[in-house]
C-alpha cells in the first residue's frame, strides 16, 4: 500500500512548517497545496494511504472525500486556530496549527503505525504510547512473538518499534531496556524476573 500526505492551508507558512517537520521524519509523499480545489485526480487513487492536513475553514465541497474513502484509507485532520475546536462532520480529528511538532509527527506515525519502515529517524524523540507497551514488555523478558500476540500485531511490527525504542532511548541491551523502564516508571519492579535479565 502506497502513501501520501496532503498538507493543504492557503497559508505558505503554515504549509512549509508543517511540511518540513514531516520530512524530516517520515519518507512519505508530502503534498503542499494552497486550496482544496487545487486536489485533483483524488478520485482514481486506489489502495492508497493517505492522511489529509486540511485548513477547517477552506472545506466546502466534502464529496470527493467521502468517495476516496470507499477506495483507500484515509484520516482527515482539520487544521484549526480554534483550539477548542472538536472533530466534526468528515475531519477524524483536529490539530491547533500552532501545535509542537512532536504532536504532529505523533499524529502522522500513529496513522501510519504499521508502516514504520518509512519512519525515519527517530532520536532524542519521546516514546509513544505503543512503544511504552512494547518496551514494558521486552523489559518483563516477552519475545518478539510474544509480544506481537499480547497486544494483536505482527512480529515485523515488533521489531519496527523496538528498532525505533532503541534509536530515541539509544539503549541496545535488554537490561539497559529494563533499567529504564523501571527508572521511568513503565513497569513495576516487582513484575519482573531476574533470570529475564542474565
Amino acid at each position: 500500500m502506497k502513501h501520501k500526505i496532503y498538507i493543504v492551508h492557503r497559508a505558505e507558512i503554515i504549509r512549509k512548517g508543517i511540511f518540513s517537520i514531516l520530512k524530516k521524519r517520515f519518507n512519505f509523499e508530502i503534498i503542499q497545496l494552497e486550496k482544496v480545489d487545487d486536489l485533483s485526480g483524488l478520485e482514481v487513487l486506489s489502495d492508497f494511504k493517505i492522511l489529509f492536513f486540511l485548513e477547517t475553514d477552506a472545506l466546502k465541497d466534502v464529496s470527493a472525500f467521502y468517495k476516496i474513502r470507499n477506495t483507500n484509507i484515509v484520516r482527515i485532520v482539520g487544521l484549526s486556530s480554534d483550539n477548542s475546536l472538536q472533530p466534526i462532520g468528515i475531519y477524524d480529528d483536529v490539530c491547533p496549527v500552532y501545535t509542537s511538532g512532536s504532536r504532529m509527527i505523533r499524529k502522522v506515525a500513529d496513522f501510519f503505525e504499521n508502516e514504520n519502515e518509512a519512519v525515519l529517524e527517530h532520536e532524542g524523540e519521546e516514546l509513544s504510547t505503543r512503544e511504552k507497551e512494547v518496551l514494558k514488555l521486552v523489559a518483563l523478558g516477552n519475545s518478539n512473538k510474544i509480544i506481537a500476540d499480547k497486544l494483536f500485531i505482527s512480529v515485523h511490527t515488533v521489531i519496527s518499534h523496538r528498532k525505533n525504542i532503541t534509536e530515541k532511548l539509544g539503549i541496545k541491551s535488554i537490561s539497559g531496556l529494563t533499567v529504564y523502564a523501571i527508572i521511568n516508571q513503565v513497569i513495576d519492579t516487582e513484575n519482573i524476573n531476574p533470570e529475564d535479565l542474565i
